[in-house]
């Protein structure tokens, strides 16, 4: 899998691949991020769930921003 995009999930930097699929691939951009991808990922869990309970029409979706291309 080649990475293609560089962007943000949360507050972790990433790369991405596949994003134009409904799941692409991020990864942290150095394995020191690792903790931030892990504190993203379970913070977003966290409201995804608190939103799903509260509003049963809450379609829950990732905030990954992308930010460019790599070169």
């Amino acid at each position: 899998m080649e990475f293609t995009h560089k962007g943000w999930f949360g507050v972790c930097p990433v790369y991405l691949a596949e994003i134009e699929t409904d799941a692409p691939l991020v990864e942290p951009r150095h394995w020191v991020f690792a903790p931030l991808f892990w504190f993203s990922d379970v913070s977003f869990r966290i409201l995804i769930g608190v939103a799903s309970i509260a509003s049963p029409d809450y379609e829950p979706a990732w905030p990954i921003r992308v930010t460019g291309r790599l070169k």
